[in-house]
This record gives structure tokens, C-alpha cells and sequence, in this order.
């Protein structure tokens, strides 16, 4: 079936999309492009067409990895070349699609069981060496697991990929154009594998009610007849293959200058990026030049390439972008957090009046706080575990008595092939070679990530201000933990009359925390439908959850006996999450619920957020 690809010219607007890809056409060691913002702004159109336009390349003829003759060589090419049988063949670009439900050993490649089970070792090749010399494209990648993530961008930036699994070892070419995308909504990815993402570019929405018309007359067009309007976007696609061919010839003249080179290291150095910023921004600068026919890097050069290559890094690191002053490196930086910081040093005390403080009653009040905060903190520490998986008992060292742990598998990612079993297998059966009836498989999986449940009581009571306060705290910590956990988490608020599910399930650490910070107060406090939210999305859940509860537990509105209706959807909750109760009750004597929930849901109350550990 012949397949026509939208014309890359006929794309409307998202310029710098368009121009991220081609850049990484001209020059793959950018390190790949991660193109983030909402649906339907034509990204996935925007990667086919790229490659139904780049240039053909030459390839060994037959070769799996469609190695390239002039470069680098797989172990049979090697081999051929050696014997004189080296052939060669032209190769259009390929485009292979990585889904989010793939394993690792279909990306980096394993043992062939077809071979092993007549006793032989071969290799069979994954997704990262069948888009040798093409495009890989992942959709949504900041919801692939991260050891596949981290794979895929290892070999992007060696240009090899080094293959150890089950007693195969193998390594083999893997230069491809490295395309990623991802809803900022639907999740984040982590700051180290962003930072591996060589240039980064945001997706827009049309501005204008003429771009969006112009956007549906042409998929209309395209729809009606193909072939017509392929043709007549036909000369357009022509002289951009022809500039990308120029370019790729032209790239090794480019040249830029000194300063330049100097204001990029300065403004890097300034906001503590990586050293992959300043090599992303350089080689990117570089080939924006070559496509545009410069054999050296302009101002507009530059600045474009310092917009894709550190768009993303300042965004990690929290910083806005700064101006960009090239007659004057030095002050590149945050010049506002160094002001503040020259006048906060300013007014700071000298270690002698900071000695003279101590040394007096304020001091040694301050001291005895801390030595009992620290007691404290000593004996009782409450340690956030989850019971989500295989459960084991290890001592602690140094220690009488023994600590529960707990492992979390994760959900299932594949299946594999256990050789050192199998061959045990076929010993024991009295087989001399790996056969059906003797081969053991494996269920490979995920780390997974443990879905967390965080509600906050915001009813207007005489200790709102002090929950709220202990609310964001203990967010704050927990929402570092998680988004390197990779952990989803879901938040509801209650209030009033019902309890509300302010976000269901997401990575969004971003717009989790903001929701949380601006939490209002007002009204009753509903308990029970609160409990009843934490059930319902446990219930939807494969895993088992971890539920935290911010209240006083005073609550006062139920749709009957107040006791019985908590002490029944405690134990609905059960067996679904593990819960932890965070309640700084002040005055001990003011009725609450808690305990209830505590004694039916197998709830751990919590009075001090000082005195967690999250494991």
C-alpha cells in the first residue's frame, strides 16, 4: 500500500519546529530534538514529512543496520568488506515509530529464540539499529520508562549501541535522527534525561482565525486529491532537500567567532548548565548557518540556536531566559538574584556578632529547640513504605530487631527468554539442544511508579492556616521525591458540602504544586466524601496506592451515623491504599475522627511532617 505524506513546505506556521528538524537533518550529533506542546498541532505530520523529503543515502546492500559504506560498520560488513563482497545500494529514509508500550529488549535488541532453541547466538536487532542512518520518533516520550529513555539517548549521542543480553554481545552503528515528543500536561520528564536532548522546541496553537482556516482548506485539499497537491507543494520540498544536501557539504566550513564561542561559555557558566548546552548551541548555531548557504555563524544565527538549546535547561533550572547581550558577556546572568544576593550579604551579621547572639538567652533557648526537635526526630521517625509488591525482612546494622522493607516490581514490560534455566532445563530432560519443551520464560518488569493520593482538608477551621502550612511543607518534599520516582499523583481538596478532585493522575509536578499553593479555605468538613474520592481513584488503580490525609479529622458532614459511615469506608480503603494521616492537633481535647480511620483503614497518624522519612 502506497502511503503519501503531507508536504513538509505545506505545513502552516511552527517555523521553529520545522527548522529544529532540519537543523538535526544536516547534522544528527546535535543530539535530537524534543518537541513539546498541546495535541494537534501537526507534530507527527511534521516528522513524516521530514523524511519523505530528506535526500536518499547509500547504504551496504542487504546490511540489517544499513550501515553506511564510508563509515562506521557492523561486525558482517566488516566481514564482507574483508572478503571483497561489500555492496551498495541507495536507502530512502526510514522513519521507525518506538511505542510507549515497548520493552527494552525490543529497543536495544536480544537473543534471537528462533536460534537459540537450535543451540546458536544471534543477535536480533532492535528498533535503535533498524533506524541506523533513519529517523526514530518517539510520541509522548516522557511516558516511556526511563531506562529505555536512557538507552535510546546513550546511543544518540556515541553514535553506537553496545548490546549485552543474555550471553549475547554485540555492538553495532546506531547514528539516527533522534525525534521526541511530549504534553507537558500529561507529565514531565527528569531534568537528566531533558538535559540529553540536544535542542528543545515549543509546539503553538494557530494565533489567528486566517492561519486555522488556512490549516483546514489544505488537510481538506489533501484529503480530496493527494497526488494534486503533493505536486503542487512538489518545487517547495525540492529546494529544501537541495539546501539540506548544500548544507551537509558546507557544515564543515562553518566557522564562528572567538567571542561568540566566549558569550555562550559565560552565559552557560552563568546559569549552571550543562557542558551538552554549550556543545548543543555551538553545533546547532553551526548548521543553521550552513542551511541558510553561511560559511560563518551570524548574530541571528546564535540567538536562534541559544533559543533550542537552552529553552529547556533554563526551564529545569527555574530560570527565565535572559537578554541576550553579546557586546557584553559578563552580564548574561541573573543580574536581579545577584543584586539580592550582594544586599542580603550585606546586611548579614559578622561571625563575631552572629558568636555574641549565641552566647546569650535567645542562643541557648534556640540551642535547647534544636536538641529537642532532634531527640525527637531520633525516636520517632515514621518511614513512608510501600506494601506494593514482594515483601522481605533485612536487619539493620547496628541495630537489635529487624525493618520491614518493601519492593515494588512495578507492572509487567515483556517477556524474555531465561538462558542459564532453560539450558538447566534442557540438561535435566536429558536434551542435548534447547528446544520448545525446555525453554523458561521470564516476565521482565518496570520499576513502575507507585500512584499517590494527596487530600487536604481546606474547611475553615480555627487551625486552617497552620494545616494548610504543613500541607505545602510536606508537598513540597514529597513532590521532589516523586517526580524522580516518576510517580503519579492525584490531589483532592474538600470543603463545603463535597470533597473535588482538583487533578486526577498526572506527572505534572508544575501545575500539582501551583494548584496546591493556592488552595482557598471555607465551609464544613467533609470526611466521608473525601474518603469516599480516595477509594473510588484506589479502586481504578492496577497498584496499590499511598493515600495522605491533611485533616484535623473533625469532620461534620455524613449522609448518616458519622461513626459508621467512616468506619465502613475505612475499610473499603484498606485493602486498596496504604494511608498515612498528617494532623497537627493542637488541642488534644477537641473531639476527632482519625482514630476511626486510623483503627479501620490501617492508617498511620502522623503530628510532626519533621519527623517523616521518605524512602
Amino acid at each position: 500500500m502506497r502511503t503519501y505524506p503531507f508536504p513538509f513546505s505545506a505545513i502552516v506556521d511552527n517555523e521553529d519546529i520545522k527548522l529544529g528538524l532540519i537543523v538535526n537533518a544536516i547534522d544528527s550529533n546535535i543530539g535530537g530534538l524534543l518537541i513539546t506542546g498541546p495535541k494537534g498541532i501537526a507534530k507527527s505530520t511534521m516528522v513524516r514529512a521530514l523524511s519523505s523529503i530528506l535526500p536518499e543515502v547509500k547504504a551496504v546492500k542487504g546490511c540489517r543496520f544499513h550501515c553506511d559504506p564510508d563509515g562506521d560498520l557492523c561486525d558482517e560488513c566488516l566481514e564482507a568488506r574483508k572478503k571483497g563482497e561489500l555492496k551498495t545500494e541507495n536507502m530512502k529514509i526510514r522513519i521507525i515509530n518506538l511505542p510507549n508500550s515497548t520493552t527494552l529488549d525490543r529497543v536495544v535488541g536480544s537473543l534471537d529464540i528462533s536460534h537459540a532453541i537450535k543451540g546458536e547466538s544471534v543477535l536480533r536487532e532492535g528498533l535503535i539499529g533498524e533506524a541506523n542512518r533513519g529517523i526514530l520518533y518517539i510520541d509522548e516520550v516522557n511516558l516511556l520508562d526511563d531506562s529505555i529513555v536512557d538507552s535510546i539517548l546513550d546511543s544518540a549521542a556515541s553514535g553506537i549501541n553496545i548490546v549485552e543480553r543474555e550471553g549475547v554481545s554485540y555492538t553495532h552503528p546506531a547514528r539516527f535522527i533522534l525525534v521526541g515528543t511530549m504534553n507537558p500536561e500529561e507529565g514531565e520528564l527528569r531534568p537528566q534525561l531533558l538535559d540529553r536532548f540536544g535542542i528543545s522546541v515549543e509546539g503553538k496553537m494557530p494565533e489567528s482565525p486566517e492561519k486555522l482556516l488556512d490549516i483546514a482548506d489544505r488537510v481538506e485539499e489533501f484529503d480530496s486529491d493527494r497526488e494534486s497537491f503533493i505536486e503542487k507543494f512538489r518545487a517547495p520540498d525540492r529546494e529544501i532537500q537541495l539546501k539540506i544536501v548544500n548544507a551537509r557539504k558546507l557544515l564543515p566550513y562553518v566557522k564562528i567567532k572567538r567571542e561568540y564561542r566566549v558569550f555562550v561559555a559565560d552565559l552557560v557558566i552563568k546559569n549552571s548548565l550543562s557542558n551538552r548546552a554549550m556543545i548543543s548551541t555551538v553545533k546547532t548555531a553551526k548548521a543553521i548557518a550552513a542551511y541558510y548557504g553561511r560559511t560563518e555563524v551570524n548574530e541571528d544565527d546564535l540567538k536562534k540556536a541559544l533559543q533550542f538549546a537552552l529553552n529547556h535547561r533554563m526551564k529545569e533550572k527555574g530560570k527565565s531566559r535572559p537578554d541576550y547581550n553579546f557586546n557584553d558577556p559578563g552580564n548574561n546572568g541573573d543580574n536581579t538574584g545577584d543584586n539580592q544576593e550582594q544586599d542580603s550579604a550585606s546586611n548579614q551579621p559578622t561571625p563575631q556578632d552572629q558568636k555574641n547572639h549565641e552566647t546569650g538567652k535567645n542562643g541557648k533557648e534556640k540551642q535547647e529547640k534544636q536538641q529537642k526537635q532532634k531527640e525527637n526526630r531520633e525516636s520517632t521517625v515514621h518511614n513512608l513504605e510501600v506494601d506494593t509488591g514482594k515483601k522481605i525482612e533485612t536487619k539493620k546494622s547496628g541495630r537489635s530487631g529487624r525493618a520491614k522493607q518493601f519492593r515494588h516490581r512495578g507492572r509487567k514490560s515483556g517477556t524474555y527468554m531465561d538462558i542459564r534455566h532453560s539450558l538447566l532445563n534442557t540438561w535435566s530432560s536429558g536434551f542435548r539442544m534447547i528446544n520448545e519443551k525446555t525453554i523458561v520464560m521470564k516476565d521482565s518488569y518496570s520499576k513502575g511508579s507507585i500512584p499517590f493520593i494527596i487530600a487536604i482538608d481546606s474547611s475553615r477551621s480555627m487551625n486552617f492556616s497552620s494545616r494548610i502550612e504543613i500541607a505545602r511543607e510536606f508537598s513540597d518534599m514529597l513532590l521532589k521525591k516523586l517526580y524522580i520516582m516518576r510517580s503519579r499523583v492525584a490531589l483532592i481538596k474538600f470543603a463545603g458540602e463535597r470533597s473535588e478532585v482538583l487533578m486526577n493522575f498526572s506527572r505534572n509536578f508544575t501545575a500539582l504544586k501551583n494548584i496546591i499553593d493556592n488552595i482557598s479555605s471555607g465551609g464544613k468538613t467533609p470526611l466521608y466524601d473525601a474518603l469516599e474520592n480516595i477509594y473510588k481513584l484506589s479502586s481504578y488503580e492496577k497498584l496499590k496506592t499511598v493515600s495522605l490525609l491533611v485533616t484535623d479529622g473533625r469532620g461534620n458532614v455524613f449522609p448518616g451515623n458519622a461513626r459508621e459511615n467512616l468506619m465502613e469506608i475505612s475499610k473499603k480503603i484498606k485493602p486498596l491504599s496504604s494511608m498515612y494521616i498528617i494532623d497537627k492537633n493542637d488541642n488534644k481535647f477537641l473531639p476527632t475522627y482519625n482514630g476511626i480511620i486510623s483503627s479501620y483503614a490501617g492508617a498511620k497518624i502522623i503530628n510532626n511532617i519533621e519527623n517523616i522519612k521518605i524512602n
